[in-house]
């Protein structure tokens, strides 16, 4: 289950030591022995770490008991974690030379995993009889996961964000096309129109039912600063530059949204997620991970669309769970460990059914997905995604940024000055890794 960049801030501000935390929270050194190649029934054993563990665990488990049974020779073996643990538990193995033959990293955080040297190329894989056609994987997708020109894991998916929305509220506010139908806005003008009749006053100034709600700031305001279009850095990565016109005035209109119009709620004291489940808020920017969620909700009306186009760009945040092995795999443990990656990949509609994206567009335009009506609306925004910038120290900058948004919000500093103290710290950052680094010969960017 997707939970590290989308919990609130003080809930995930520990991520950024995961390269040091203390080997004492890793789950046993049994956990983290590089086992024999082959068990004592002669299969290949492939262990697999990932941050699973909530209903996409059990999907992904269903995947894989059909796999082994599907390639007797072959005993892939599950290990679930939260991610944080998982993420922690994967430096301290590979700076050990013990991490598992396959394990899951977010688009994110490839680059910091690449340049450790934790990670093994796959382009050499790619083709052949058991390779993969470039063709069936979107281009800004697959750059993802490039570094220095090669690529280091196969993306599975696309959990782009999209628009979560109230049907009955909408059809009660007459927001509805000439067949009765839930409309759903499409640009900037119809989103604040709908966020305005869908805001209900209540008793004590405060709505009985609001038209829009952040759920978590760094998706929700990311994709507004580049759909404004806002940069983060120089094209060399050397310089943030997150203090612009761009991305100060996409803030602002996020504050005016709870400030202005009125039509969100501050962040203090109010549960976004819980919000929309229970019926009080009409729109909810969210990630497709949050699909079971509501499936599980008989009671609640609701349904997904891409985001509306709040500015002159078409842009929605998004990451992606890869598939990524270990820099030493070679021989029969490499192609055993090949042949389960392509076959999650092949079979990556049974993923999508638990409430995911297929990354190959072949599986997105067959029949059984396009009957997936989120899945398949949110899939229509996969040629715009756009992943967090691609850094060694993405988690000291979801910090810094995460902390400006939320200065921004709360009304404890103006958008620019908010986002002027978060370059400052960023460049401070960049500074340090650059220091570090030059004796390597290591850079920042891909």
């Amino acid at each position: 289950m997707e939970c590290d960049s989308l919990l609130p801030l003080n809930r995930r501000r520990f991520l950024t030591a995961l390269p040091s935390l203390a080997l004492s929270v890793v789950a046993g050194a049994g956990a983290l022995s590089g086992g024999c190649a082959r068990t004592g029934g002669g299969k290949i054993t492939i262990r697999f770490w990932n941050g699973f563990t909530g209903p996409d665990g059990r999907t992904m488990l269903r995947m894989v008991k059909r796999f082994n049974a599907e390639n007797p020779d072959i005993q892939a073996l599950m290990q679930r974690m939260d991610w944080a643990t998982c993420y922690n538990k994967l430096f301290v193995a590979g700076m050990g030379g013990r991490a598992p033959e396959l394990f899951v990293v977010h688009t994110r955080a490839i680059q910091r995993f690449a340049r450790a040297g934790f990670l093994r190329e796959n382009d050499d894989l790619m083709s052949g009889a058991n390779g993969i056609d470039l063709a069936d994987l979107d281009a800004n997708v697959w750059k993802g996961v490039e570094y220095h020109g090669k690529h280091y894991g196969l993306p599975l998916d696309v959990h782009a964000m999209g628009m979560y929305y109230n049907r009955k509220l909408f059809r009660e506010a007459g927001i509805v096309d000439v067949q009765g139908t839930p409309r759903p806005p499409t640009n900037r003008e119809e989103f604040l129109d709908a966020a305005k009749r869908l805001t209900i006053p209540g008793s004590g100034g405060r709505p009985d039912q609001w038209g829009f709600v952040f759920t978590n700031w760094e998706s929700n305001i990311y994709t507004i600063m580049r759909q404004f279009g806002g940069e983060f850095f120089t094209p060399d990565y050397q310089k943030c530059i997150v203090n612009n016109a761009e991305n100060v005035a996409a803030l602002q209109f996020c504050v005016d949204l709870i400030r202005r119009y009125k039509v969100a709620p501050p962040p203090e004291n109010f549960d976004s997620w819980i919000g929309f489940r229970q019926g009080k808020v009409a729109m909810a920017f969210e990630g497709i991970y949050m699909l079971a969620d509501l499936q599980k909700q008989s009671d609640l009306d609701f349904s997904g669309a891409p985001v509306p186009q709040m500015g002159d760009h078409i842009a929605v945040w998004a990451d992606s769970h890869n598939l990524c092995m270990r820099s030493d795999l070679s021989g029969e443990k490499l192609a055993a460990t090949w042949r389960f990656i392509k076959y999650l990949s092949d079979n990556s509609l049974d993923w999508a059914a638990g409430g995911q994206i297929p990354t190959r567009p072949s599986r997105r335009n067959s029949p059984r997905f396009q009957q997936m009506s989120v899945q398949s609306a949110f899939a229509r925004q996969v040629p715009y995604v756009n992943y967090l910038p691609r850094l060694p120290f993405i988690f000291e900058f979801q910090t810094e940024f995460g902390l400006a948004l939320e200065k921004a919000l709360r009304g404890r500093a103006t958008p620019a000055d908010a986002l002027q103290v978060a370059q400052d710290n960023i460049n401070r950052i960049i500074a340090r890794d650059r220091e570090a680094n030059e004796a390597a010969g290591r850079g920042i960017s891909a």
